[in-house]
């Protein structure tokens, strides 16, 4: 297998022949993606690598800017729900629940889930990451780059779509990339050219088109690039070069006839990030989602919008008829001044063609109802519900009771897509950033209990945890259903496991471990509680005893006490 691909130049052909089946296979999304980017997002487009740095209008057929607002309220909603950087979205755990309490293991993963946190906050993963929601909200697929930083250790990038295509494996998911953009000549010979010293350049890998370039001085002219990332056919374990990796990575300029690769490296994990909102049968891209479904609404809105328009343009400045005379007579329209006309018999002045009284109300109801599909299918009312709610807005305050109802109907609603994103999107980006951390040397030794132990991704943020809100219902149901019983029937406080509850209370609701110490010290804890009270209740029973001892000793008889009665009692 290796031998078959150690040509470069079969390498070369091989891979311009797979872009060009990827970008047809995509060619049938594009017209759709077209519209939707015109009618949501006309700057997130980007159709050939010569868009690069254009600032022309494209926001020709936006009248009514509501779907925009719907558009960035679900980003925000998404990356507030699913990724805030204000508070701790996810933890890392073991598929062994009971191992997972055992001190040492919860501390080492608490501490690998702290380092993991502070990496991507001094990272730009959250600048990037609202960008891939929105691109997922209106176009139904997004791919993002998680890339090593000499800085920062990470550093993400999200790309427009319409520049580039995706592949899927035998299990539908996204394994194969490819992408074409512009860099400059400088960029190239950043990226590509220079040697390890940082400062000569190696021209081996370059073109002659690059390195005329350069020495003419044309530092800032475009060469476009071709980026492809997929599973490698000579992957080899035996093998720690890059060339050798589980996914072969390969630059190349784009309509050169020179053979050489700017670059070929690898991956050890799949380094793309390409979610889906929903999608059908062995499909690449999205085929469905919030902009895909309120598409229509959102063309219909704007009909509307100008047809409103221009109803109120007709009636505020309505086209007019005059005598001929007028013709050559300076007319005005402006309010205060004055026409001057010879009204004779047959003749009049200035007067509307016909008479504009258009009832608007109707249509304004058929807006706001437009309007308020488009938010439905964007999920805004929801994410939006407490602010809805505000009662200094003039709305009635909202219930304890009507938001545990509202998060609940959210979850219905939101349900399959956050399992999806958290497939195709959070696990992949969890699991390459752990890898890079590892391979940095950034990862604590782990504990011997979990030695290859396989490890899995727990999400506790804000739209993860309203999932098991449900749980915490149902446990708050049963203890307090069984609190008052136990007063009844003492024994049945043998059917309860304390310490289970109180560690699915703080897993559901998402406490901070070092919170909760673990089940042996929690068990230590009570033998010992348990043992003192013995000690004492021992005590205070042999104190009672000595007592009643010394009160017998000091009794008197022939007092009729009670004592003379004992006595008196024995002797009959």
């Amino acid at each position: 297998m290796a031998d078959q691909y150690s040509d470069p130049v079969t390498r070369r052909n091989r891979y311009s022949k797979l872009q060009g089946q990827l970008w047809t296979d995509r060619s049938s999304f594009d017209a759709h993606w077209r519209d939707l980017g015109d009618f949501f997002q006309p700057r997130r487009m980007r159709w050939s690598a010569s868009d690069r740095n254009r600032g022309d209008k494209r926001n020709q057929n936006i009248i009514n800017s509501t779907g925009r607002y719907a558009a960035r309220t679900l980003q925000s909603g998404l990356h507030a729900g699913l990724t805030s950087p204000a508070r701790p979205w996810m933890k890392l755990t073991i598929p062994d629940q009971d191992l997972s309490e055992f001190g040492a293991v919860r501390e080492w993963l608490h501490v690998v889930t702290t380092r993991m946190m502070t990496i991507l906050g001094v990272s730009n993963v959250y600048n990037v990451l609202p960008t891939v929601y929105g691109d997922l909200g209106v176009f139904g697929t997004a791919a993002m780059f998680l890339g090593d930083d000499p800085q920062d250790l990470a550093r993400a990038t999200a790309y427009p779509i319409g520049s580039y295509a995706l592949g899927t494996d035998a299990r539908g998911v996204v394994s194969t990339f490819v992408r074409e953009y512009e860099l400059t000549v400088r960029q190239v010979i950043e990226l590509f050219g220079l040697k390890e010293n940082g400062r000569d350049i190696d021209w081996s890998n370059l073109s002659k088109t690059v390195k005329h370039l350069w020495d003419s001085g044309d530092y800032e002219s475009t060469v476009e690039v071709c980026w492809l990332v997929k599973p490698n056919e000579e992957h080899r374990r035996d093998r720690l070069e890059a060339r050798f990796l589980p996914f072969a990575s390969c630059h190349w300029e784009k309509g050169s006839s020179e053979a050489q690769f700017l670059r070929e490296s690898g991956f050890r994990n799949f380094p793309i990030m390409a979610p889906r909102w929903d999608i059908t049968g062995e499909d690449s891209y999205g085929t469905d989602c919030p902009g895909m479904t309120s598409l229509g609404d959102n063309k219909q809105l704007q009909i509307m919008e100008r047809r409103h328009g221009q109803a109120l343009n007709k009636m505020v400045d309505p086209p007019l008829v005059g005598p001929t005379s007028m013709r050559t007579q300076k007319t005005s329209l402006l309010a205060g001044d004055v026409n001057y006309v010879d009204v004779r018999e047959g003749m009049q002045s200035l007067r509307a063609v016909h008479e504009i009284r258009i009832d608007l109300s109707h249509l304004g109801e058929n807006i706001r109802a437009v309007e308020q599909r488009i938010n439905r299918a964007f999920f805004a009312d929801l994410f939006l519900m407490m602010a809805n709610s505000d009662p200094y807005r003039g709305a009635s305050p909202t219930t304890a009771r009507e938001i545990e109802e509202r998060h609940e109907e959210k979850l219905l609603a939101l349900g399959p897509v956050l399992e999806r994103t958290n497939d195709e999107l959070l696990d992949p980006l969890v699991d390459r950033l752990f890898n890079m951390m590892d391979n940095a040397g950034l990862l604590p030794p782990p504990p011997p209990e979990i030695e290859g132990a396989d490890l899995k991704v727990e999400y506790i943020s804000i739209l993860a945890q309203a999932q098991k809100l449900v749980g915490v219902a149902a446990t708050d149901r049963f203890v307090g259903t069984i609190a008052p019983m136990l007063e009844v029937f003492p024994e049945m406080r043998n059917k309860i496991d304390s310490n289970r509850v109180v560690n699915g209370y703080a897993d559901m609701l998402g406490i901070d471990p070092r919170i909760i110490i673990s089940d042996e010290q929690a068990d230590a804890a009570t033998a010992a509680q348990q043992q003192q009270q013995a000690g004492a209740a021992q005590a205070e029973q042999a104190a009672l005893v000595a007592k009643s001892a010394k009160d017998a000793s000091q009794a008197q008889l022939g007092t009729n006490s009670a004592l003379d009665r004992v006595v008196e009692g024995f002797g009959g």
